[in-house]
C-alpha cells in the first residue's frame, strides 16, 4: 500500500468513529454531539467552535460529500472516548482500522512508534498495531493539499 493508498483508506474509515460513537453513545444525539465536543476542549484534542447537533454528528458518521466529512477534533475525541468504553467497539473493515490507526497516532503527542504501540489498549491492539506503522509515517509526511 503506497502512502497515498493508506491516507485514502484512512480518510474513509474515519467516518466510522462517529458512528460507532452514534452507535453505543447511551443518549440522544444532540447529548452525543456536546459530550463530543467538551471532551475535545477538556482533553485538549481539539477546539470546536459550537458544540454538533446530531442532524452534524449523522453527517459526519455517513458523509455524502467532502463537506460532510469529520474534523480532526471530532475523529479523535470520538476515539479517546471509544477507547475507554467497555463496550469495546471494534473498526469492522480495513479502512476503518486505518482511519483508526490514523487518529490513534494523532491523539497525543507520542514519543515514538512504540509509544503509541504500548499505549493501545489490549482489545484495540489486534486491529490497530499492523497499521500504526503506516499511520506514523503519514503523520510525519508532508502532503501537498
Amino acid at each position: 500500500m503506497t502512502d497515498s493508498d493508506f491516507y485514502t483508506s484512512a480518510m474513509a474509515g474515519l467516518p466510522s468513529l462517529i458512528e460507532r460513537w452514534l452507535e453505543i453513545g447511551d443518549t440522544t444525539p444532540e447529548k452525543l454531539g456536546i459530550i463530543l465536543a467538551d471532551t475535545a476542549r477538556i482533553a485538549g484534542l481539539g477546539d470546536p467552535a459550537q458544540d454538533p447537533d446530531g442532524e452534524t454528528l449523522r453527517r459526519w458518521a455517513a458523509p455524502g460529500k467532502s463537506a460532510d466529512h469529520p474534523p480532526a477534533w471530532a475523529t479523535r475525541s470520538a476515539l479517546f472516548l471509544l477507547s475507554q468504553m467497555p463496550a469495546h467497539p471494534m473498526p469492522q473493515t480495513p479502512s476503518q482500522c486505518d482511519g483508526w490507526a490514523w487518529a490513534w497516532v494523532r491523539l497525543r503527542r507520542w514519543e515514538s512508534l512504540e509509544q503509541a504501540v504500548e499505549a493501545l489498549p489490549g482489545w484495540l491492539a489486534p486491529a490497530l498495531e499492523a497499521r500504526l506503522p503506516k499511520a506514523w509515517h503519514d503523520h510525519g509526511s508532508q502532503r501537498l493539499i
